[in-house]
């Protein structure tokens, strides 16, 4: 694994994306939230991958679009020509803050999890001593999204090498949705139970302490990133409230 930079413990960055959430809803409009996607911007680009800056923005190309359409179509006057259009000026910054908002939320957890590493974050809850089963819950969860990806291509291949069409009118598609949804919601609960009965053997509801493979250092600077996500977000919370 080539080594990353910026941050190195795990909990660094889920914690500045959980005060990112809290900012892009509180933050005044159109600067505040277009500040918070900037910054995960610059963020990615210059901690890596820098690839989830084009992927956040490819998936919020057409809810953007469906913003601008929305809220510049349908917005209070006054209006400007754009393309030839005559669209709200409100209604553009109102598109313009809710495209911001999503790409923020959107390039923060991106960044999270491309640079989580699942035994490095198992081992900071260990190396802190309170309990792993959060932890657990937490990778557990990220992992399982490409996997059931990974299924879902083996069972539609497998099904279509049956004689499943999959492709074609909007009736046929729907059809085909029991024999795809079905062995893919069943392999993810016998997966589940699986996981979980080897996770009773292993101890990991035991409740005691559990000693960590390779200790995780915790730098000051690290600490100070993370009490000063929390105290970003809650002075925004406050900050909202007295307004």
């Amino acid at each position: 694994m080539n080594e990353l930079r910026g941050p190195q413990h795990p909990w660094t960055l889920p914690s500045v994306v959980l005060s990112v959430l809290v900012l892009v809803v509180v933050v005044p409009e159109p600067w505040g939230p277009l500040t918070v996607a900037l910054a995960g911007a610059v963020a990615a680009l210059v901690l890596g991958p820098a690839a989830v800056t084009v992927r956040a923005a490819v998936v919020c190309f057409i809810p953007w679009v469906f913003l601008i359409l929305l809220h510049g179509v349908f917005g209070e006057a006054p209006r400007t020509s754009v393309v030839g259009l005559p669209l709200s000026k409100a209604g553009l910054a109102t598109a313009q803050a809710q495209g911001a908002r999503l790409y923020a939320v959107l390039v923060w957890s991106l960044l999270a999890i491309a640079r989580l590493d699942p035994s490095r974050f198992l081992d900071a809850a260990a190396t802190s001593g309170r309990g792993v089963s959060g932890s657990l819950a937490l990778v557990a969860t990220l992992q399982a999204i490409p996997r059931l990806g990974e299924r879902a291509s083996r069972i539609t291949a497998a099904q279509r090498a049956r004689g499943l069409r999959v492709r074609g009118s909007l009736l046929a598609r729907l059809k085909a949705l029991a024999p795809l949804a079905l062995p893919l919601v069943l392999g993810a609960i016998i997966e589940a139970d699986d996981r979980t009965a080897t996770l009773e053997l292993r101890g990991a509801s035991s409740g005691r302490p559990r000693t960590a493979l390779q200790q995780v250092d915790n730098p000051t600077w690290e600490r100070a990133v993370r009490w000063g996500a929390l105290a970003l977000a809650l002075g925004a919370l406050g900050w909202r409230a007295l307004r």
